[in-house]
């Protein structure tokens, strides 16, 4: 049976700081809100939409109005600012022969499906779960695990919460280092990817096995 990679998409997959960076300046601007440097709105790169509130100091009481317009610029601007990792494209469909492929985001569904589309990547993964509202990335992994019941599988991502989501379900992690996360953060993977050539490699290394 083939293993499924269950793989983060923002810093992993797709190549998106930008994208994030000038959706939240969109909506702090439209909001009236003082904007940031890029430094700060980066920070939002891999927390959920819903933490990034308290992140860029929004007001409670304004948090939805927040989201709304965080969502309606990611899909106004994704074709002008969405990118993927060199490499990454082909990647994806030469090991989607030899692997099931599954995306587990922070993301929410309409944005993975817009940026999947315009990548070029739909084809690639047998699914795409997005955030769920008051779920983790560790609950939505496991609600994966017990629906496609796996009998080899491996987290792959470049942030921390990446890696908690894969211990938390007793399975190993692989960090991919030309992401978004920094050193201390990939050091608690098992195994570390420093190009997309080399998660290939990894990804081919657990389908022979």
């Amino acid at each position: 049976m083939k293993p499924v990679i269950f793989m983060d998409w923002d810093g992993t997959i797709a190549d998106s700081m930008r994208l994030c960076i000038e959706e939240v300046r969109y909506a702090l601007v439209h909001m009236g809100l003082p904007d940031r440097p890029d430094r700060e709105l980066m920070q939002c790169n891999g927390p959920t939409n819903v933490e990034s509130i308290a992140l860029m100091n929004v007001p409670e009481e304004r948090g939805d109005e927040y989201l709304a317009l965080r969502e309606k610029a990611e899909l106004e601007l994704l074709s002008a600012y969405q990118r993927i990792f060199p490499g990454m494209k082909e990647m994806l469909h030469r090991v989607q022969s030899c692997a099931r492929l599954v995306i587990v985001s922070n993301g929410n569904a309409a944005y993975l499906n817009a940026s999947m589309d315009f990548l070029g990547v739909q084809e690639c993964f047998e699914r795409a779960q997005g955030y769920r509202d008051g779920h983790t990335k560790a609950e939505n992994l496991a609600m994966l695990l017990e629906e496609m019941h796996p009998t080899k599988a491996v987290m792959v991502g470049d942030r921390a919460g990446d890696m908690l989501a894969g211990k938390a379900n007793h399975l190993p992690t692989i960090a991919a280092c030309y992401g978004y996360g920094s050193p201390e953060e990939w050091a608690m993977a098992d195994e570390q990817a420093y190009s997309v050539a080399q998660l290939e490699q990894m990804i081919l290394h657990l389908a022979e096995e």
